[in-house]
């Protein structure tokens, strides 16, 4: 991975091996970001994705392992147990045979495989999330 900051913004490329949530929460971390939109394009070779189920309050997840065009990412930066959270949702494009497939939802997993573009804008401000357990979800949490 590298990155450089323009406008206040972060341009991040990720590169083969990089799995994206954790080198980004990892930049998020270094940079002390705590408040930011996400949104970037790549190429994967591997990832899976959640539709959570509010019932069971799990995501049920579908993984797809060959080359994955990453279509659109897109999400948020806040914090969690004073951690960087990362709350992304993705969409992916790949081939099965001569049929073109997609594959998308909330990010749980994603490796890159050619490179990853990144532009993380942070804002200035503090959003912490915490936990609601009869939705099974971490929410926005606005304290002063």
């Amino acid at each position: 991975m590298e990155y450089r900051k323009y406008d206040g913004k972060y341009y991040v490329r990720l590169d083969p091996g990089d799995e994206l949530i954790e080198t980004l929460s990892e930049l998020c971390e270094k940079e002390k970001l705590t408040i930011a939109e996400i949104y970037g394009i790549g190429g994967c070779s591997a990832a899976r994705v959640g539709v959570f189920d509010t019932d069971a309050k799990v995501y049920r997840e579908k993984e797809v392992n060959t080359l994955l065009e990453l279509v659109s990412l897109t999400g948020n930066l806040t914090a969690y147990d004073n951690k960087p959270y990362l709350h992304l949702h993705a969409l992916f494009a790949y081939q099965e045979g001569d049929t073109l497939c997609t594959l998308a939802g909330h990010l749980l997993y994603a490796m890159i495989g050619l490179t990853g573009e990144i532009v993380i804008t942070p804002a200035v401000g503090n959003i912490t999330r915490r936990y609601i357990e009869e939705l099974g979800i971490r929410i926005w949490d606005f304290k002063d």
